[in-house]
């Protein structure tokens, strides 16, 4: 964990995320102990691929089994990491990682995947 202000955790998530496969990999949880936390990809929105099925899904379906670990769904978030990573070793990602599909196609494999298991 580090706490920082605004600025320098986003140069910190943001080289902490290519050390992990680039900025569409990263999942992020804002943690507020007790109170009402906030769970986002790291990625921002990236306008210029916005609605061209390129970008990468996996920072927000990661930061989807994220929360689901936070709120105490331990199973479910392994079922979802699992998943992702089986999409990583079977290269059924986007190509920023090595893939060929697109986003909805990586959306729909890991959703897939998830509900086999």
């Amino acid at each position: 964990m580090i706490v920082t202000n605004n600025m320098f955790g986003d140069i910190i998530t943001d080289l902490g995320a290519g050390l992990q496969g680039g900025l569409g990999m990263a999942a992020s949880g804002n943690i507020h102990p007790g109170k009402t936390s906030m769970f986002e990809p790291v990625h921002g929105s990236a306008p210029p691929i916005a609605g061209k099925n390129l970008a990468n899904p996996m920072g927000a379906i990661l930061t989807s089994a994220m929360m689901l670990g936070h709120l105490g769904l331990e199973r479910e978030a392994a079922k979802i990491e699992t998943a992702v990573l089986d999409a990583i070793r079977k290269k059924k990602t986007t190509p920023d990682v090595g893939g060929t599909l697109g986003t909805k196609e990586v959306g729909e494999w890991v959703a897939q995947r998830v509900k086999s298991s």
